[in-house]
C-alpha cells in the first residue's frame, strides 16, 4: 500500500532533495511515478542502477486505519564494471519515533522475515531518522551487528535486496541517493601508480 495522507508535506521534502543534490542525481525509481514497492521480500521490485547518482524515493510506515505496515523492498543491480560506493540519506526523509529501519541481503531475494529477532542472514542494517541526513547509510550497514554479517566498502557489482519500514503509526518517507562508480581499468590503475611514482622521484630530488 503507498499511505497518501501527507503528500503535501512529501512534494515538498521532494523539492527539497532535489535542491540539496543539485538535481544532478538521475531518478531510477519514484513511487509516486512507478509505483509503490513491492511488500513481499521474495519478489521485491527490480531497480537498475547506472554510473553517478541514482536516486530512490519512497514512503513508509503504519496505516493509522488498518495497522498495517508499508514493508517496501527492492532489488538494486549494479552493472558489470561498477561498483556501489555510498547511500546518502536526502533531505526529505524522516523517521517517526525511534527512526526507520533499513536492511540488505545479497542477491534478489529478501529470505528473513520481517518478524526477525535478530539480523542473521542480512549484509547489514540501520536506523535512520533525519538526524541523519546526509550521512552515508552504507557505512552504518557495513559494521557487524546483531547477527550482521558485514562488508567492505565498495560493493561489487551484483544485485542487493533491501527491505525498509517504519513501525510507527503515519507516513515516513525516505530519499536514497546510490553513488554508482566504474572499476578503473587495470592499465589505467598502473598508469596512475606510474605517474605517483615519477611525481615521488621528483619531490624526492627537490
Amino acid at each position: 500500500m503507498t499511505l497518501n495522507a501527507n503528500m503535501p508535506l512529501r512534494a515538498a521534502a521532494l523539492a527539497a532533495a532535489f535542491l540539496a543534490a543539485g538535481a544532478q542525481a538521475t531518478t531510477v525509481w519514484d513511487e509516486g511515478v512507478n509505483g509503490d514497492f513491492s511488500g513481499d521480500g521474495l519478489v521485491p521490485s527490480f531497480v537498475a542502477l547506472a554510473g553517478g547518482a541514482n536516486l530512490i524515493i519512497g514512503s513508509t510506515g503504519r496505516d493509522a486505519l488498518t495497522g498495517l505496515v508499508d514493508l517496501d523492498y527492492f532489488t538494486v543491480a549494479v552493472p558489470a564494471g561498477f561498483t556501489l560506493d555510498s547511500m546518502l540519506l536526502l533531505p526529505g526523509s524522516s523517521g517517526i519515533g525511534g527512526g526507520a529501519f533499513l536492511g540488505m541481503m545479497a542477491g534478489s531475494l529478501f529470505t528473513v522475515p520481517p518478524d526477525t529477532p535478530t539480523a542473521d542472514g542480512l549484509l547489514g542494517w540501520t536506523i535512520y531518522e533525519e538526524g541523519n541526513v546526509g550521512s552515508d547509510l552504507l557505512l552504518a550497514m557495513a559494521v557487524p551487528g546483531l547477527g550482521s554479517s558485514g562488508f567492505d566498502i565498495p560493493l561489487p557489482a551484483g544485485n542487493y535486496t533491501f527491505w525498509v519500514q517504519e513501525l510507527s503509526t503515519g507516513n515516513a518517507p525516505y530519499l536514497f541517493e546510490l553513488g554508482v562508480s566504474a572499476v578503473p581499468e587495470p592499465a589505467t590503475v598502473f598508469s596512475l601508480l606510474a605517474g605517483l611514482a615519477l611525481l615521488t622521484a621528483a619531490l624526492k630530488r627537490r
